[in-house]
């Protein structure tokens, strides 16, 4: 029988575009690191991007032992995991007017994949490795907004965990695999394609569209996924963002702004996940999009399925 265990994991402190590094516990299996960031600010008629003050985190890994990347993804994906998956943000203290303030907001990293029939596919039993480690990437305060003066800002990471607990017997491991990647659009077309890897098992995939680092649901009209002549999916865009905003009960409307969703396992089973290690050896994702005035990027996270061959209990 498995009892849960939450401990304290440690914490990391800002300086602006450096890496800092947290020493994550190896001893259980990791269902989810709890992170609280607190800021301090000195406001002078603040105006905060869409993300806010996730914005002062361009990147969090998590990295076991020294080459193998589980997560490499921004702050920002991490509270739109939240949006997705219970309708609106964790619990957040942001404060706008003038002076000397502190904010507060939450997220999760999570291995266990919420959603799923069996989230416990992809738990991280930390105690197979030799080193493991969270790796926070600071941005600095024009990340943030305008008329925000950054004072410090403390990342403190909890995690969930359980003890005693096994995988049955041949299972093999897997990992939640969260990644991202960004490309500028400077022009406007209806078929402007990104190339995604292949040998993967796609969970889902979560498109960003910003202007200036705000979101924006001007830039990105439709959206196709396929590979070669065989469609997946292919909506327009709002289509894609209302759906997603009645799916998963999503309580303010404005919070998927630029934000759409294709989910490759609505039943919550891998069994349904785009598998490309077979018969597709290639992924394209087909944008039609408007350029904007400003500077217009689009973010594309992945959330992969990511089965080993080896197994913690032999059958």
């Amino acid at each position: 029988m498995a009892r849960t265990y939450l401990r304290k994991e440690g914490q990391a402190s800002y300086t602006a575009s450096t890496q800092s590094r947290i020493m994550l516990s190896r001893n259980y299996h990791v269902k989810y690191l709890l992170c609280k960031l607190t800021i301090n600010h000195t406001n002078a008629t603040a105006t905060l991007k869409s993300d806010g003050f996730a914005n002062l985190i361009n990147a969090i890994q998590i990295v076991a032992n020294g080459n193998k990347t589980i997560k490499h993804i921004d702050a920002k994906k991490l509270t739109y995991n939240a949006l997705y998956n219970n309708g609106k943000a964790m619990e957040n203290s942001v404060i706008t007017t003038d002076g000397t303030k502190t904010s507060t907001i939450y997220f999760t990293v999570d291995f266990s994949r919420r959603g799923m029939v069996r989230p416990e596919d992809t738990i991280e039993n930390s105690s197979l490795y030799t080193t493991f480690d969270m790796m926070i990437d600071w941005a600095n305060a024009s990340a943030v907004g305008t008329g925000v003066t950054i004072n410090n800002a403390t990342l403190e990471v909890s995690s969930n965990q359980m003890v005693g607990y096994s995988r049955n017997a041949g299972e093999r491991i897997a990992h939640n695999v969260e990644t991202q990647l960004t490309e500028e659009i400077t022009s406007s077309t209806t078929e402007y394609q990104i190339n995604l890897p292949v040998k993967k098992v796609y969970q889902s995939l979560l498109i960003s569209a910003n202007v200036d680092g705000n979101r924006s649901n001007a830039v990105i009209n439709g959206i196709k996924l396929k590979s070669g002549t065989t469609i997946f999916m292919e909506w327009k865009a709002d289509d894609i963002r209302v759906d997603n905003i009645d799916r998963h009960k999503i309580i303010t409307n404005a919070d998927a702004n630029g934000l759409f969703l294709l989910d490759l396992v609505g039943r919550g089973r891998n069994s349904d996940a785009l598998d490309t290690r077979g018969e597709f050896n290639t992924l394209e994702l087909v944008l039609d999009v408007t350029k904007q005035t400003g500077t217009n990027t689009v973010t594309v996270y992945s959330d992969v399925f990511d089965v080993e061959s080896s197994v913690e209990v032999k059958a």
